[in-house]
């Protein structure tokens, strides 16, 4: 409880409903989302649901990535029946980690970076967007020549896969991947660690092992490490999902336009 002085203990208010205390704070006093007084619910259970949250965030993904994909392959599952049940999988993911937050956590969506995304961030999203969109064709040709590596992994996914299921998949990793990996999986290992950078360091690890399976190791390690660092640190700059959001489409929207082109 607060320790508050004699003119703001007179300004304190106690309502009692259904048997819970419900404290609310003295007025003129700003109340930031992490510190909403929830009544029902103990630190030890929001510490519970945000450890569940994470396990859907970090781990869910993984195990689906470096294993059952594989299996699926393995099994004779074709390109576009594996690229549905991944796209299921990250919005149920998502969908599950959203629903934490709000019914287990009892905490809103700004607390991972649902925000609104002022006029200014939004040319900040669509520049950042189109720069390391941009960036792409250049990051590809030099992990090419460093590596000896053939044609870009880019190149051949756009020219190899239906429109459809590239324009679902931009849309799914935009969306999911920057829920799972930048606002959630972010901000509740920094409540945990107390390191942001270490916090962000760990979602970015995972962030590049789920692309493993699906890419070369030099075009995870040339490509993607360097985009999801960037993703990270927009993130961690100004906390604001719907920037990294718009960011990550705009990154990989050329896929599609390939696609067509082929």
């Amino acid at each position: 409880m607060w320790a508050y002085g004699r003119r703001e203990r007179l300004l304190t208010s106690q309502l009692v409903c259904l048997g819970k205390t419900y404290i609310t704070r003295p007025t003129g006093r700003s109340q930031g989302d992490d510190d909403l007084v929830v009544p029902g619910i103990a630190g030890e259970q929001r510490s519970l649901a945000s450890g569940v949250g994470l396990v859907f965030a970090l781990v869910a993904p993984l195990v689906y990535a470096l294993v059952v994909d594989p299996y699926l392959l393995s099994s004779g599952v074709g390109l576009n029946g594996r690229a549905v049940i991944g796209y299921v999988v990250m919005w149920s993911v998502s969908g599950a980690v959203l629903a934490l937050t709000v019914f287990g956590e009892r905490r809103p969506l700004s607390t991972v970076g649902f925000r609104p995304l002022p006029l200014g961030l939004i040319g900040v999203a669509v520049g950042a967007g189109v720069f390391l969109s941009l960036l792409v064709p250049v990051l590809s040709l030099f992990v090419e020549a460093i590596a000896g590596v053939g044609p870009s992994d880019v190149m051949d996914t756009g020219r190899g896969t239906a429109v459809w299921i590239l324009a679902v998949g931009v849309v799914t990793a935009g969306v999911t991947e920057e829920i799972l990996f930048r606002g959630y999986a972010i901000e509740r290992l920094i409540e945990r660690t107390g390191r942001p950078w270490l916090s962000c360091l760990i979602s970015l690890a995972v962030f590049v092992a789920i692309h493993l399976p699906n890419w070369s190791v030099a075009h995870v390690m040339g490509v993607v490490l360097p985009l999801g660092l960037a993703l990270t640190v927009l993130y961690l700059w100004k906390r604001n999902l719907p920037l990294v959001i718009v960011v990550h489409l705009l990154i990989d929207a050329p896929l599609i336009f390939l696609a067509l082109a082929a």
